[in-house]
């Protein structure tokens, strides 16, 4: 299964090196689906992602301004908040959570109007956008769709907008991490090393070709169809 893992590792690190977002909002759902375990799927997701968004925000470091500070500030503690609220006070079944989220991100990009509103109103109001995304990544690992939202609505330009993307998930995943090791919750296996170094080099040969051959119109139109395929299998299961 680790093998199976790795090549969902590998599809969705393709996918993040366009969008700034894939292994995490794309991965989390589908190793859900296979049967896998909260816990199990943050072990084998985060080092991968983390890899991915590091070599990003170093590529990109000239064009994070905005976010340097309040992703620390008001983003991190909340990952804590969620992530201890679904590990330690409260235990359930995350699928049909995590389905509907994605469901109503999917709506919102649809609609036209409606994703200009909701960028408006996080584009003014980005550090309360900040606290929810923080705390619906530490509860479900997917404050990726909310943040890029948000950051679409601070940024127009894809060469603007992954790498700040890619800030913000690198610092939680690296907060996740810490608080899982904390709370007796990671995994380590044999592949646990070997992930995060595949997906570099994946994003290193092939991510990068691919983020600039993409259009604008392409990178937000196969973002919102992925995500509605999975919210819609998820809920599915979850009846």
């Amino acid at each position: 299964m680790d093998i199976l893992v790795l090549f969902i590792i590998i599809i969705f690190t393709i996918i993040q090196s366009v969008f700034g977002v894939g292994i995490l909002v794309f991965g989390t759902p589908t190793l859900l689906l296979l049967g896998y375990s909260f816990p199990e799927t943050l072990s084998y997701l985060l080092p991968a992602s983390i890899s991915i968004s590091f070599l990003q925000v170093y590529e990109g470091w000239n064009q994070i301004r905005l976010y340097r500070k309040n992703v620390i500030f008001f983003m991190l503690p909340m990952v804590g908040i969620g992530l201890l609220v679904i590990f330690v006070f409260f235990s359930f079944s995350l699928n049909l959570l995590i389905g509907i989220i994605l469901l109503i991100t999917a709506f919102i990009r649809f609609s036209e109007s409606l994703n200009k509103s909701f960028e408006f109103f996080f584009s003014r109001n980005f550090k309360f956008g900040f606290l929810l995304t923080g705390f619906i990544h530490g509860l479900t690992n997917l404050g990726g769709a909310l943040l890029v939202i948000i950051t679409n609505g601070l940024y127009k330009s894809k060469k603007d907008i992954q790498p700040n993307i890619a800030y913000a998930y690198f610092f939680m995943a690296f907060i996740q991490i810490i608080l899982l090791i904390i709370l007796d919750e990671f995994i380590l296996t044999q592949f646990s090393f070997l992930f995060p170094i595949i997906s570099a080099i994946i994003y290193l040969i092939l991510g990068k070709a691919l983020f600039n051959f993409t259009s604008e119109k392409f990178y937000r139109s196969l973002m919102t169809f992925f995500i509605l395929i999975y919210g819609i299998l998820l809920v599915s299961q979850s009846f």
